[in-house]
């Protein structure tokens, strides 16, 4: 007969519950059950983590690995002359980083200047490149092997920055295609190669 059902019986038999020896019993209880509670949340979740965010009316996603932090865009400079996948550039901490322009890259409206954002920052050696985004969701688990492949859905999205859409129609971004975009190459790097 298990603790509980013992416990069950003592107060249908007319147990006090002022009893020391009662309460003792409930407490030991209660210290099994939160004990078992926490061991079951420390199982892993099956999938690949991901923070989702939204970008217009869409919900977007990236791999947590790939990211290595988000904050709140409270301002950020325009770079003239440069594409316009790049929003601009902000000062974190000291260190000015690119800000990218998702709105563009995915071929979306424009979203209000004044409006709140915030930036996703893509993790990169030697250093970190942004994406502004117009709301954070949460961190879900995502089944990669259930993702449709970009090319098989005809959704109109450029399929380049696109590395799969969940079944709830969650959009995962492809980083690699991200960090690709020709703006983002360090031309002072390149040119000290070739001489």
């Amino acid at each position: 007969m298990g603790l509980v059902e013992r416990l069950r019986r003592q107060v249908a038999a007319g147990f006090s519950a002022d009893d020391p020896a009662f309460i003792q019993q409930v407490l030991k209880l209660r210290a099994h059950r939160l004990a078992a509670a926490r061991a079951q949340a420390e199982d892993k979740p099956l999938g690949m983590a991901v923070l989702c965010f939204g970008i217009g009316a869409e919900a977007y996603a990236l791999p947590l690995a790939e990211l290595s932090e988000v904050m709140p865009l409270a301002m950020w400079t325009p770079v003239p002359g440069l594409a316009q996948h790049l929003l601009g550039v902000t000062n974190v901490r000291g260190e000015i980083r690119p800000v990218l322009n998702l709105h563009a890259m995915l071929t979306l409206a424009e979203p209000d200047p004044a409006a709140r954002a915030y930036v996703v920052f893509l993790r990169v050696p030697g250093r970190e490149i942004g994406m502004r985004v117009d709301s954070l969701s949460r961190i879900r688990f995502i089944d990669p092997q259930a993702l449709t492949v970009p090319h098989e859905a005809a959704n109109g999205l450029p399929q380049r920055f696109v590395a799969g859409i969940t079944p709830d129609t969650l959009i995962l971004l492809d980083a690699r295609q991200i960090l690709a975009l020709d703006v983002l190459r360090d031309r002072q790097a390149e040119y000290r190669r070739v001489t």
